[in-house]
């Protein structure tokens, strides 16, 4: 699970909306000791406007290229960090490929009932996952994606700070 680059080495964290990815990224960064980034906010920072909004006015066409621009503009940091990505941020190959070149790559995934409960509770923040009919439908689509990524942690009875141990436990 190294990468021969060890010295540069970031951990993404990539998996459907609610799957915990900011929350287990903020605490696995205090553990490790490095920073932490959330392309989302990473996003927002670098447009000026809440992604909704960038849905709304250019989107996601619009909101992907904005993503891919932001991701790389990450990456040519060259530190090491932890960064959660966006649930649709790899599925442009080339944002995959440089992921998996840069550092190691974990998937985050719950049951769809327990992504529905934890999307209630953050009150229209997604824009692809509104209602439970648009979340279901986006795991329908984007299932055979998430399955095909490395590293899956299934997170329905874990919480953010036991993920982060098991990605913590598996790099070491």
């Amino acid at each position: 699970m190294r990468n021969n680059n060890s010295h540069s080495v970031s951990i993404f964290i990539a998996g459907p909306p609610c799957s915990g990815k900011s929350e287990a990224g903020s605490i696995l960064a205090s553990m490790l000791e490095l920073p932490f980034y959330d392309l989302d906010t990473v996003i927002e920072s670098s447009a000026g406007i809440r992604i909704s909004e960038i849905f709304r006015t250019s989107e996601e066409v619009g909101f992907r290229e904005l993503e891919s621009d932001c991701l790389e503009r990450m990456l040519k940091k060259n530190e090491r960090m932890i960064l959660a990505l966006g649930g649709g941020c790899l599925l442009r190959e080339v944002n995959l490929l440089s992921v998996q070149e840069r550092g190691i790559l974990f998937t985050l995934t719950a049951a769809p009932e327990t992504l529905q409960r934890r999307r209630e509770k953050q009150n229209g923040k997604r824009p692809l996952a509104l209602d439970e009919t648009t979340l279901l439908s986006l795991l329908k689509d984007r299932k055979q994606h998430y399955d095909s990524l490395p590293n899956r942690i299934d997170t329905t009875k874990l919480s953010p700070a036991e993920v982060a141990a098991r990605i913590a436990a598996q790099i070491k």
